[in-house]
């Protein structure tokens, strides 16, 4: 895993040293700072091992006892808005010493060609120095934020890595917004660190964030670089109460593009609830969707499975956006779990809401044979008011499989996904029109300790729909169109439409999920 302790923008780094073992009295770094007048300045920096990868604290102008052996040392050095970082490779034994000069740092400048135009984007420039290492990385980090500059020392070693990331953004997802996101590194710091992109290089990631489902009142969005050496930079684009459509255009390299949404609690604050992680290997020139907040929100993708002879199930999975899943799930809901063979309860489990971990079903397999495992799960966050009219308020799903001791198997069954098409930025149908709802088959195994095996021959598909909140349903017709399986709905007046399909597999098992308004009709 890679360690990261840097600095807010225009503030100097201060990373955390780990434990270390005894050191010689006679083994010490004293190390040098001065900013760009040249003046003596004292900072905190950090000293990595280059051989254990341990890191330590170190204060400039004050000699540090130390284990023998090279080290990098990272510093970040202010100068009223403008901030210097550096890295330099000493060897510490005995008396040792090394200076950084600020005087030395070059500008860094991200730029397009052409530049943006719009009077109302933002621009902001992070720039990050790290250690190279394939156990941990550590880095200073400083940003252009306001006024401010940054600049950095060049070194030709390969031990180290130089990133910088400049956005242009207006904060909203209003109707043609774009926002722009470049990124470049280099391994050593170069002497010569500014660069200028092209507009005709960059991707274009096209944006849907809907409202609906969610249980909270704002929605940000932001882009943050990946499995990239630095590259420990998130910036927000989007902050928006309202849905909408934005175009994002980026670099070529893999980017997340995370997605938190936050609620209004009853004491005035706005906690995070949810989250979106999407990460996507961007490539120059192409094109790219992402929608968010889409409809239907219903169990993931994550089935029941026997692990170690024991059935496992989350009764945590209960909330999750259609087109994300897996791990993309909105906390917050009360549910009940049970577990029956032989027509009998052998197990029950209940959530209460925001209860300390994650709230498991288990249960010993003493006897092979088909098992009915059912979570039944509504909405519930005591502190938040949750938005008028909020979709999926209630879910349940109800898994049929066959499972037998000692085994570490996922279930021969599917997750059902729900895709409604052609419906408006927050999740209507048109008044008596037509919607068709792909059902997606997903299967993904939690544990670790588990075989997926081969996903079951679908046998047939069902679906039903409401317009009473699942007081009464009624079949709807369900066909393959472009290879993908729908569910044909006819649309009420008014309203929202509830959802129950169910997958039966040719071995008799199946799975069947019901949302409660899946989408509304405006």
């Amino acid at each position: 895993m890679t360690t990261r302790i840097a600095a807010a923008a225009l503030v100097p780094a201060i990373l955390l040293g780990a434990g270390a073992p005894a050191v010689a009295a006679s083994n010490t770094l004293t190390l040098t700072t001065l900013d760009r007048n040249g003046k003596k300045v004292t900072v905190n920096a950090t000293a990595v091992n280059l051989t254990t990868n341990s890191s330590y604290k170190v204060k400039s102008n004050k000699p540090k006892k130390l284990p023998k052996g090279n080290y990098a040392v990272l510093a970040s050095i202010k100068n009223g808005s403008a901030v210097t970082l550096g890295v330099r490779t000493v060897k510490v034994s005995g008396a040792s010493k090394t200076t950084v000069d600020a005087r030395k740092g070059k500008k860094v400048t991200v730029g397009l060609s052409p530049a943006p135009t719009s009077e109302w984007l933002y621009a902001q420039t992070t720039v990050e120095v790290c250690t190279r290492s394939a156990s941990a990385s550590y880095a200073v980090q400083a940003s252009d934020y306001g006024d401010g500059s940054v600049y950095v020392i060049p070194n030709s070693s390969k031990k180290y890595a130089f990133a910088a990331m400049r956005t242009w953004a207006d904060g909203s997802g209003h109707p043609g917004s774009t926002h722009y996101a470049v990124m470049y590194t280099t391994t050593g710091v170069p002497s010569k660190p500014s660069r200028t992109a092209k507009q005709s290089s960059l991707a274009t990631v096209n944006v849907a964030s809907r409202r609906g489902p969610s249980a909270g009142d704002y929605s940000s969005l932001a882009v943050q670089p990946i499995d990239r050496p630095c590259g420990g930079m998130y910036h927000g684009l989007v902050n928006s109460n309202e849905p909408y459509r934005t175009k994002i255009k980026v670099s070529a390299g893999k980017w997340d593009f995370p997605v938190h949404s936050s609620g209004t609690a009853k004491d005035g604050s706005s906690p995070f609830i949810g989250h979106y992680y999407s990460p996507r290997k961007i490539v120059a020139g192409k094109s790219y969707s992402l929608n968010f907040f889409r409809s239907a929100w219903g169990p993931s993708a994550y089935v029941p499975a026997t692990v170690y002879g024991r059935i496992n199930y989350s009764l945590n999975e209960m909330f999750a956006d259609p087109g994300y899943p897996r791990g993309n799930v909105e906390g917050g809901d009360k549910a009940t779990a049970t577990l029956t063979f032989g027509g009998k309860i052998v197990k029950t489990v209940k959530d209460r809401g925001w209860e300390p971990g994650s709230t498991d079903l288990s249960y010993k397999v003493k006897k092979a044979g088909w098992y009915t495992l059912t979570n039944t799960a509504s909405r519930y966050y005591p502190e938040i008011t949750f938005p008028a009219g909020m979709l999926s308020p209630k879910t349940s799903v109800t898994y049929r499989f066959k499972a037998k001791p000692n085994t570490s198997v996922v279930a021969p069954v599917y997750g059902i996904a729900m895709l409604p098409a052609g419906l408006d930025l927050y999740n209507r149908a048109k008044p008596n029109s037509t919607t068709n709802v792909e059902l997606k088959l997903n299967r993904s195994k939690m544990y670790a300790d588990t075989k997926l095996g081969k996903n079951p021959t679908v046998k047939s598909i069902g679906a039903k729909a409401s317009f009473d909140g699942g007081k009464t349903w009624r079949s709807v017709k369900v066909k393959k169109i472009n290879g993908k399986w729908t569910a044909i709905v006819g649309n009420p007046a008014s309203g929202a439409v509830s959802l129950r399909v169910r997958v039966t597999v040719t071995n008799g098992g199946y799975t069947d999920v019901t949302i409660i308004r899946a989408y509304a009709i405006g």
